[in-house]
């Protein structure tokens, strides 16, 4: 099947000048960059979003019967956070179905920002006590820990005690146990989430012209790396193309790619890690082998992404995000056939992934808690969670409920082939682990992402060699960082 969209058109919603998603989504789910620290409280300006029209067969159906309007008074306006670029056609239709519900008695409002200024807008929001009820808070950058400690998240356990629709069980027993790492209480529901970094997407026709086969599940990365020869040596490629692509500079896609080489980041590799294991064999493999690569140009530079695969620069696109499909979809366009499926298996069969969950939290300084209650259930309900995925463009990570990942919507979804869709099924029960430095100091200037950026950087720029020395070295400064006292 050819992955174009013949005849759906992309609504732009405009917001706070953001443009539409293209690459890897923020964290989890998305572009990975990790945001910037907050700004002084100023006041900050967010754009409130329209609420979308229904997308021709994209939609979950609001509820079909509405409870009764409230007694004559006034209208309670909730204000909602999330990501511009990401949360866009499918976020404003879950606000849409919420006021249809709550007609009468609540009245609730979008509120985005661009991906990259997330936290930087809703902390100055937060400074200067203009928050709305409902903000984003990933866990993979420690804001929904953050927020927790610091006293900005309700803890919602007596909520989700008396509530008769929304259970903790509706998610997975991992998700369960990663809201729980602050005091055993839950401050958030997930409003998305993914094991990330573990899917590769491949371009059919270059393959095919090529006579090489596609890649099955029970791919290893040495079959990946012999496919990418044989896809440079079939034809005179420009100096733009490489046979690889790959996922590179968050913290993230670090603690994936080491993974792959069963290793860790961080010891444990559960929960608040204390130990850098950076200096670890198996780390070192790893940064060895994508040097390797890199520098025999089979691995594409690491700015590439899913423009560059959309124009037939890469043959391979590996460890990436189910969830960047859509992004892949509007790139390739009708270019060239692609799929995308479960990444290779590394060396020891562990392909390797990170745990990446997406929530949204009540802010302590709603006036209606009650109601933002009755916000955070929509948000991330199940019918939510599908209008998620089947937005036309944007981040296409569900909501992380099997009932979700599995829906006839999301299997059926006619942009994409149904193999691949079950592979994202699939996804749901892969066992990787949520992992984080004990001490919440991952975004800080300074603290482990910089460390991060300094040292794999200079290792995908050919500017450095990952020599057992040099992973020494990033792994001392590692852990001075994780030997501070915590946030």
């Amino acid at each position: 099947m050819k992955l174009g969209m013949p005849g759906a058109s992309r609504r732009s919603i405009v917001l706070n000048g953001a443009i539409l998603f293209v690459g890897g989504l923020l964290a989890a789910c998305g572009g990975e960059s990790a945001p910037a620290p907050a700004a002084p409280a100023a006041k900050a300006e967010p754009t409130k979003a329209p609420a979308a029209a229904p997308t021709a067969a994209a939609a979950t159906a609001a509820p079909t019967t509405a409870p009764a309007p409230a007694a004559a008074g006034k209208v309670v306006e909730l204000r909602a956070h999330a990501r511009a670029d990401a949360e866009i056609d499918g976020y404003a239709k879950n606000i849409e179905a919420f006021n249809k519900k709550f007609e009468g008695k609540f009245k609730a409002v979008y509120e985005g920002f661009p991906g990259g200024e997330l936290y930087v807008k809703q902390e100055t929001l937060m400074a200067g006590g203009t928050i709305g009820d409902i903000h984003y808070a990933h866990q993979s950058q420690i804001k929904y820990q953050e927020y927790a400690k610091k006293n900005l998240a309700v803890a919602i356990d007596s909520y989700l005690a008396k509530d008769s629709e929304t259970k903790l069980t509706d998610w997975p027993q991992r998700a369960q146990d990663a809201l729980k790492v602050i005091d055993g209480k839950v401050f958030g529901l997930p409003v998305r989430g993914q094991v990330a970094w573990m899917f590769m997407y491949w371009n059919r026709d270059m393959l095919k012209k090529a006579g090489i086969a596609e890649p099955t599940p029970d791919w290893t990365l040495e079959q990946m790396i012999e496919s990418a020869k044989k896809v440079k040596q079939s034809a005179s490629w420009p100096e733009e193309f490489y046979p690889c692509g790959y996922s590179w500079g968050g913290f993230e896609q670090l603690v994936g790619n080491v993974r792959r080489f069963n290793g860790e980041v961080l010891d444990p590799g559960n929960g608040p890690g204390k130990k850098a294991m950076m200096d670890s064999a198996p780390a070192v493999q790893m940064a060895k082998w994508f040097y390797d690569n890199i520098k025999a140009k089979l691995f594409s530079p690491r700015t590439y992404g899913a423009k560059e695969f959309g124009e037939g620069k890469m043959a391979f696109y590996f460890g990436r995000l189910a969830g960047e499909r859509g992004a892949v979809n509007n790139a390739a366009g009708k270019n060239f056939e692609w799929t995308f499926d479960i990444s290779p298996k590394g060396p020891t069969g562990r392909r390797g992934g990170f745990l990446s969950i997406d929530t949204q939290q009540i802010n302590t300084a709603s006036k209606n808690k009650d109601g933002a209650w009755e916000l955070l259930k929509a948000l991330t309900s199940k019918d939510a969670g599908v209008n998620l995925a089947l937005q036309p463009a944007g981040s296409l990570t569900p909501g992380f409920r099997k009932d979700v990942y599995c829906s006839d919507q999301l299997l059926n979804d006619a942009r994409f082939p149904k193999t691949a869709m079950k592979a994202n099924c699939d996804n749901i029960d892969q066992p990787e682990s949520f992992t984080y430095p004990g001490n919440l100091r991952l975004t800080q200037p300074g603290a482990v992402q910089d460390i991060i950026n300094k040292y794999m950087n200079d290792i995908a720029d050919l500017k450095a060699e990952p020599t057992p020395a040099y992973m020494k070295q990033m792994n001392e400064e590692l852990q001075k960082v994780l030997d501070e006292p915590s946030i």
